[in-house]
């Protein structure tokens, strides 16, 4: 119903979802190589792309507030379209700060973050990642090039990268 260009075009960058959550698993197994063995300083420690997600109930809300007043005739399709991005990018916050909130319990760092994509770039250990992903509100970890790619986009558009602060 609604034009969805900005996430659609991150989308496209970043792939299919199936994939890069393939991929952003196999990066965590492949990061240093043998990290707790050694690698790469021992750390063991990955870095990947974290993407989050407004909640789908908040979503529906807004395209159903949104579809009323196209229908009331109080705004026209264009005002909807604007709107609907705006506060999507809204909820799209949210929920990278939501997920903030949460990254004290899983020992993991957010090192910078893409809001309007919802893409955060963080560093924790591989078990601490893969558990990020029983958040309600992350959907999918990838390769660390896809925030690159994600910041490079979004400095190349119109709204402003991610607020870039060190740690959750």
């Amino acid at each position: 119903m609604f034009d969805d260009t900005d996430r659609r075009q991150f989308l496209q960058l970043a792939g299919t979802g199936t994939a890069l959550s393939m991929a952003g698993c196999s990066a965590l197994s492949n990061h240093g190589g043998d990290a707790g063995a050694g690698g790469e300083g021992g750390s063991g420690r990955a870095t990947v792309t974290l993407g989050v997600q407004p909640d789908q109930e908040s979503m529906q809300q807004l395209q159903s507030e949104i579809r009323s007043r196209i229908e009331s005739g109080e705004i026209d399709r264009m005002e909807a379209q604007q709107e609907f991005r705006t506060r999507r990018m809204e909820l799209t916050r949210e929920a990278v700060s939501q997920f903030r909130n949460r990254t004290g319990n899983v020992s993991i760092t957010v090192d910078d973050t893409v809001d309007q994509f919802g893409v955060m770039l963080v560093t924790g250990r591989p078990a601490a990642l893969v558990e990020s992903l029983g958040f309600e509100e992350v959907n999918g970890l990838f390769p660390a090039s896809v925030f690159e790619e994600a910041r490079s986009q979004a400095e190349g558009g119109t709204a402003a990268p991610g607020n870039g602060t060190g740690t959750a």
